[in-house]
């Protein structure tokens, strides 16, 4: 066969693929609903460009309908419902609270966690093997120990840290069914293993950044834990230079708040969790249930190191954290 026939033949057949699946389809753009708390630059791309290489191309085989509940999460419900009378075909939730309004909206549409806490433990999944309702998707908390290892990689940074101030920014609705409480117990136990004192203030407004880190500036903490709330997320820029200004080292779990410069985040990578979720959806729209869909767990955490603010803080980076770290910026 010579070159020009075999690229008419493969031209053919992928075509054939295509018409297939669109008749598959019945010719349906299908509506993915989007409940985030913010938008997702990192992760909302890979979300699509996932979709793509599964062969869902944005415009013609779906579109995108989005609510974003910013710093008031009591609009979780109203913004579910929003999408439920859109009749979007899917929604994709990121935040376990956001999870759990669509929940709450629509026990018929399906739902895909791309990133949840603790979805067996809140309510919102029969198991983490048989979800048994209408949501799946991701948990990045589960199983993970995460807020204990990020207790245990701070003390591995500073053998001397004796006090850790927290900035928890955990909002409702993710506070009325217990899973910031699920989180910071986590740290609690960590800490006290450790013997690290912890004092903790709750960030649910920007006025509460601003007198917590009055407080802290003469609470002589040795480092700073700065959870990955929306509040904390905006006040982020305020956040890094009061901790370069008291030499605090810092630490999240989320990767924004580590690319506005705290120190150190170990977490999950958003691009893997978006395009499990693609994954999800997926399935979902070619007639998987997600009942039957089993909640994906990280199979890997990534700590991350910013040398910069390192050297903002006048700290040197001990080889055995230099060694975990997955990636590190100069």
């Amino acid at each position: 066969m010579d070159r020009r026939t075999f690229l008419s033949v493969l031209s053919s057949g992928l075509l054939a693929v295509a018409r297939g699946a669109d008749a598959q389809r019945g010719g349906k753009v299908y509506r993915i609903g989007v409940l985030f708390s913010l938008p997702a630059p990192l992760a909302m791309p890979r979300f699509i460009e996932g979709l793509r290489e599964l062969g869902w191309i944005e415009g013609h085989d779906f579109t995108v309908e989005s609510r974003f509940t910013g710093e008031a999460p009591e609009r979780a419900d109203r913004a579910a419902h929003e999408l439920v009378a859109q009749k979007v075909d899917v929604i994709l939730t990121s935040g376990t609270g956001n999870a759990v309004a669509a929940m709450r909206a629509t026990a018929e549409i399906p739902i895909v966690m791309m990133a949840s806490g603790y979805p067996v433990e809140v309510g919102l999944v029969g198991s983490y093997a048989r979800p048994g309702g209408n949501v799946t998707g991701n948990s990045i908390y589960a199983g993970t120990e995460l807020f204990g290892k990020h207790v245990e990689i701070l003390k591995t940074l500073l053998p001397r840290l004796r006090r850790l101030a927290v900035l928890w920014g955990w909002l409702p609705p993710a506070t009325y069914i217990g899973e910031g409480e699920l989180a910071l117990d986590e740290l609690k136990r960590a800490a006290n293993t450790l013997d690290v004192g912890l004092r903790v203030w709750e960030t649910r407004r920007v006025e509460d950044v601003e007198s917590a880190l009055k407080a802290i500036s003469t609470d002589r903490a040795d480092a700073l834990y700065v959870s990955g709330s929306p509040v904390n997320r905006r006040t982020a820029a305020k956040i890094v230079e009061f901790a370069r200004k008291e030499r605090l080292p810092t630490m999240t779990d989320v990767r924004p708040l580590f690319e506005a410069g705290i120190l150190m985040t170990y977490s999950a990578n958003p691009e893997t969790l978006a395009r499990q979720a693609a994954g999800f959806v997926d399935r979902i729209l070619r007639g998987a249930r997600p009942a039957d869909l089993p909640i994906e767990r990280p199979s890997k955490l990534e700590l991350l190191i910013n040398l910069k603010t390192a050297k903002a803080l006048g700290l040197t980076i001990p080889s055995a954290v230099l060694a975990r770290a997955e990636q590190v910026i100069e």
